[in-house]
């Protein structure tokens, strides 16, 4: 499931796409934005496919290697070790992701030339020539293998992540969180079952995400306004842009979201600066925003609501 601080990311990007176009059309902003949560969702199903795509992959490699015209001892007698991997065949057959895939119509049929090379690779590997080398069938071993080769082969192919930027180019930034989403699903998996997650953890999440959208482009211009006030040394105009969105993010938070912490908002825009904005930003953004939540308590405006958030 995402996190709030996913979330806020893919807020940014957006009200940043926003500034850039300066197309502030809240219905149609809105309406993408949505569109690009369900393209994260699209990403966790399309990782978890890909491992049971790769073993598939292995099985129409053993069979048809038998059929060369002259085949090995190896090609007629395969080690099935991976092929017959039991956390996988489970994933396939006794979770919804196949369902859920076909209906957002995700698959790798036009894609089997990244399959081909991962699984090349991938079967001359040390992780993968001491997996085949086992001769006991276990769940846990089979689930452990797979955890492994998701997170330290998969996950890590340079070829891969080039791969799935050329699919979307918002799922770079969404690849770690992510992954780690892959990665619980696969170690709190059972025997008896596998659960895959939602998007959100709860509908509050969900409406969180919307709301910091709206509130950051609706109030543009009174965000903009209360931060020239700060800035009387700058024009407004020499801020960097980024910089501005994430103040104008954080005052979004602050005024118009009654249930978010304000030391936890301005503590997640600030360390968000040091990775989307400038080596100083951190520094000035923090600066600007004291500054600026001073005034908003000695005028009331700050009104929080629920238990520890009420000054």
């Amino acid at each position: 499931m995402l996190n709030r601080r996913h979330l806020r990311i893919r807020v940014l990007q957006f009200v940043y796409s926003c500034n850039r176009t300066k197309d502030m059309d809240i219905s149609k902003v809105e309406k993408e934005f949505l569109k690009s949560l369900d393209k994260v969702e699209e990403l966790y199903i399309y990782l978890l496919l890909f491992i049971v795509e790769l073993r598939d992959y292995a099985e129409n490699f053993q069979e048809n290697a038998k059929s060369k015209r002259m085949p090995s001892e190896e090609d007629l007698n395969p080690n099935t070790k991976f092929t017959d991997n039991l956390y996988i065949d489970k994933l396939k057959e006794e979770s919804n992701l196949i369902e859920i895939a076909n209906h957002k119509k995700l698959s790798f049929a036009n894609q089997k030339s990244i399959i081909r090379s991962i699984y090349l690779r991938l079967k001359e590997s040390p992780l993968f020539l001491e997996y085949i080398s086992l001769n006991t069938t276990d769940f846990e071993d089979d689930k452990k293998f797979v955890l492994k080769l998701f997170s330290k082969y998969i996950i890590d192919s340079e070829e891969f992540q080039y791969f799935l930027n050329e699919q979307n180019i918002f799922w770079d930034d969404d690849l770690p969180f992510i992954s780690n989403m892959v990665a619980k699903t696969i170690k709190d998996s059972t025997s008896q079952q596998i659960s895959l997650f939602n998007l959100f953890k709860n509908k509050e999440d969900k409406q969180f995400a919307i709301d910091l959208l709206r509130h950051s482009i609706i109030h543009h211009d009174e965000f903009s306004e209360m931060i020239a006030n700060k800035t009387t040394n700058w024009e407004i105009e020499r801020v960097a842009q980024m910089d501005l969105i994430l103040m104008h993010m954080t005052l979004a938070e602050l005024l118009k979201m009654p249930h978010v912490p304000v030391k936890v908002s301005i503590n997640e825009y600030v360390d968000l600066a040091k990775y989307y904005s400038t080596p100083n930003s951190k520094n000035f953004i923090n600066g600007i925003l004291d500054s600026i939540l001073i005034d908003l308590k000695q005028k009331g405006l700050i009104k929080k609501i629920g238990r520890g958030l009420i000054e």
